[in-house]
């Protein structure tokens, strides 16, 4: 009972960092309609920044999410670039911004280590480093945790939405429904893509900084797979409550985020030795995939219905 009440917290807390990667990325694949992998990189690219900032120059822990903000949100601008002004297909710019990453992450970590090392664990510095969830090597309780982590991700869903219903925000949004309707109002459709992408990505680098302080840990693969969580999270999310006109958006993404979180963690009690868990992952987002698009065609389905039922004579 113990094992399943820890998992379930444990998920919970990693489900609220992953929510952010969840908002990031409904706003690149629902919103602007763009397939990005640039998360795989953002991810840890926020990480290793947000870890500088607090262990090699000691700064508050608020100053390192912002700093994996800026990075992250300058990574995905760079993949906006790529793709309005290169013509770059939208997959292939985010693979190329997300490969270039993978080289800049090793390098920083190289620089924060001084060593050959890609991993930087913190459970036992002589510093005293210190971050959100922790003052040196005094934890805070999991309930503080989880506070501290629900605190961000509120803030995070209101800034969004706040944002959405401005003007800037109705432009990004009809970038990605319909870029004729955005170019005919004489409107960059390119700079709405770049600011977009650079929200998103923005949002990913920041959950990066913030896991290297929920972790005490960094570790230059750590974004491996966020791309796979952030879209099954999204997924879940927006098909739960397609039709429940109260819920926004942005909290729809942070409770399918949680939701995959739990699944994933609970995938370690049956599998202990991680030897099945990326396959069960891989069966997971199968799976989810497969009902969303099975509920899509219901959903098409009557909506036809309906119209051909009105449209028959009384």
């Amino acid at each position: 009972m113990d094992l399943i009440l820890n998992t379930g917290i444990d998920g919970i807390k990693l489900g609220l960092c992953y929510a952010i990667v969840a908002m990031g990325m409904y706003i690149a694949y629902s919103v602007l309609d763009f397939p990005d992998l640039t998360a795989d990189g953002s991810f840890p690219l926020g990480g290793v920044v947000g870890t500088i900032i607090l262990y090699r120059f000691s700064l508050n822990p608020i100053f390192a999410l912002l700093g994996g903000f800026v990075c992250g949100a300058v990574a995905g601008m760079v993949t906006g670039i790529l793709h309005v002004k290169f013509n770059i297909s939208k997959l292939l710019s985010s693979i190329i911004t997300m490969t270039a990453l993978l080289s800049v992450t090793l390098a920083l970590t190289k620089l924060l280590t001084k060593t050959e090392f890609t991993t930087v664990n913190f459970s036992y510095t002589a510093n005293g480093f210190s971050g959100l969830f922790n003052n040196g090597n005094e934890v805070l309780s999991n309930t503080k945790i989880i506070i501290i982590l629900l605190v961000c991700v509120v803030a995070i869903k209101i800034l969004l939405d706040l944002f959405f219903s401005t003007k800037l925000g109705f432009m990004l949004t009809a970038t990605g429904n319909n870029e004729s309707v955005v170019n005919s109002l004489g409107k960059d459709c390119g700079f709405y893509k770049i600011l977009g992408l650079g929200i998103a990505n923005g949002l990913m680098g920041l959950s990066g900084a913030l896991y290297a302080q929920l972790t005490r840990n960094y570790d230059n693969t750590c974004g491996s797979g966020k791309v796979v969580l952030a879209l099954a999270s999204v997924i879940i999310g927006l098909s739960l409550f397609s039709k429940i006109r109260f819920v926004k958006p942005t909290t729809a993404v942070i409770i399918g985020g949680i939701i995959y979180s739990l699944a994933l963690n609970y995938f370690t009690i049956i599998d202990s030795d991680g030897t099945y868990l990326k396959i069960m992952n891989a069966a997971c987002f199968a799976i989810i995939l497969i009902v969303n698009n099975g509920l899509k065609k219901n959903r098409v389905k009557k909506a036809a219905k309906t119209v051909k039922k009105g449209g028959e004579p009384l």
